[in-house]
């Protein structure tokens, strides 16, 4: 019964571990980011959004492959002389992209696939709004390894980009902010690519929000006349 309700309500459930994430991420940034907690919360995290985003067989099979790829990077920092850790962030981040660009086209084409709406498809399409943040830090964590200079970080701030989880965090406060169109200052991009990233990702945001919102009303009309017909 309860693995039911849980498969019924995934779209919550996976809400809640991702708000929790958030908020476990900035928290630990606050306090020092040493340790395995934050590994173990990304890990944990990056296995709910695939079993709960992937159903498909054929797609559960290359992006396990891409999650694999994910946490075996993330985890090899532990072991890996420092020395690797240019290319080694490179490749955990082209991954990310792929496995989070990956997620959010499957929430959306469920979504379109929908003749009816409910409360666990605006959580869906909620949490492929937050899923879409963390691939857009990945984008600018890469821009910023090729390019530190195209970004001016706060200096309260900049000391988190020594640290492998403060600067994941620090970036994924930003894509956020930049999905949002809020433009805080604690990281500003003053040239290409982070100023190219930086308007691509308030289109998406914009555009995501429309479309999504656009989609659900129409579902909500086609079914509220589809009730009165019968009626």
């Amino acid at each position: 019964m309860g693995s039911t309700w849980i498969v019924r309500h995934r779209y919550a459930v996976l809400l809640v571990l991702l708000l929790a994430a958030i908020a476990f991420q900035s928290f630990v940034v606050r306090i020092g980011t040493a340790g395995l907690w934050p590994d173990l919360v990304r890990s944990g995290l990056g296995m709910a959004i695939f079993f709960v985003v992937f159903e498909r067989r054929g797609e559960r099979a290359i992006l396990a492959a891409i999650l694999v790829g994910i946490l075996a990077i993330g985890w090899s920092r532990h072991f890996v002389p420092a020395s690797a850790n240019s290319i080694r962030a490179l490749a955990f981040h082209a991954l990310m992209v792929a496995f989070i660009a990956a997620a959010v086209v499957v929430i959306l084409r469920e979504l379109f696939r929908l003749k009816v709406t409910g409360a666990e498809n605006v959580l869906g399409a909620i949490c492929g709004y937050l899923i879409a943040g963390d691939g857009w830090a990945s984008l600018n964590a890469i821009a910023f390894q090729l390019d530190p200079t195209a970004y001016d970080i706060n200096p309260e701030v900049v000391a988190l980009l020594d640290d492998w989880q403060g600067r994941l965090a620090l970036f994924s406060y930003y894509s956020l902010a930049q999905m949002l169109t809020i433009g805080y200052s604690d990281v500003t991009p003053v040239r290409a690519p982070a100023t190219t990233l930086s308007l691509f990702a308030a289109l998406f945001g914009l555009f995501y929000t429309a479309v999504v919102v656009s989609q659900l009303v129409g579902l909500a009309q086609s079914g509220s006349g589809k009730d009165r017909r019968e009626t």
